[in-house]
């Protein structure tokens, strides 16, 4: 008798054992069933109307993502789904069957997945319309992207330096006008730097005289003009694209006195 009474006792840990991770919900519009995993989100949740007639199933990742999703029903034929479980609650594998009440079309696919919910297999059967559906699908070739080598910009940079101890005016003509390069005139005072633009050639350096002309000149208290430059240029490889040249004012040379006279008429 007492071993009687000690029976259901040590059923009762297995019962609850088989249910962990199990819940199922009934409400006036159907019944739900949930299956979780051990750390508490939900598994898969399959849900079929009052009639029993009509359901869904979803089956989800750890984080909430939909695995698979699929509609389910008991008339007019089948359309069911039947989950398996890893340890940890995770899907390992989903079968899933539909097939109508009357003529030829059936089908049946079997998906499993890691316990990360990462797909490691699929397979599938059946018949339609058009015959026989492939037994196994076989993975195709990974799409390689294709390497396109582009063109690259290199870019010249030009400025004009005046190192010297006189005031000067630059005049600046580019030969193709741009947005970067367009030309125009600066007033320099001695000991001053200034940026004209730049300019790209596709993969290649260029002179800056194959871009633009200059003239540069003294500034006279007047406003007139007096000695030309003398230049000279230093070029700076910013980086393997970027190179900056330097056009530098060495020293100046006095305007020829033909010049002097066009100038005061």
């Amino acid at each position: 008798m007492r071993s009687l009474l000690l029976l259901p006792l040590l059923l009762c840990p297995l019962l609850a054992k088989a249910q962990i991770g199990r819940k199922e919900l009934r409400t006036d519009t159907g019944t739900g069933v949930l299956h979780f995993f051990r750390s508490g989100g939900v598994s898969t949740k399959e849900w079929t109307d009052k009639d029993e007639r009509w359901g869904r199933s979803w089956a989800y990742k750890l984080d909430g993502t939909v695995l698979e999703e699929h509609q389910t029903r008991r008339f007019a034929g089948h359309a069911s789904v039947q989950y398996r479980y890893h340890a940890n609650g995770a899907v390992s594998r989903v079968e899933y069957s539909d097939a109508p009440d009357g003529g030829i079309q059936w089908y049946q696919s079997t998906t499993t997945y890691d316990e990360a919910g990462t797909r490691t297999g699929f397979a599938e059967q059946g018949q339609d319309d058009h015959g026989p559906i492939p037994g196994v699908v076989v993975p195709g070739r990974p799409y390689v992207q294709e390497v396109v080598v582009e063109q690259r910009l290199f870019v010249n940079e030009v400025f004009v330096v005046n190192p010297t101890k006189r005031a000067c005016r630059v005049v600046a003509k580019a030969k193709h006008p741009s947005p970067g390069l367009p030309g125009g005139t600066w007033t320099m005072a001695p000991g001053d730097t200034v940026r004209l633009g730049t300019y790209s050639m596709g993969e290649v350096f260029t002179p800056w005289n194959e871009q633009l002309t200059l003239a540069i000149h003294q500034v006279r208290l007047k406003g007139g003009r007096n000695a030309m430059a003398r230049i000279r240029t230093d070029e700076v490889q910013a980086s393997p694209e970027h190179r900056r040249h330097y056009v530098v004012i060495a020293g100046w040379t006095r305007a020829t006195a033909k010049a002097d006279k066009t100038r005061k008429k």
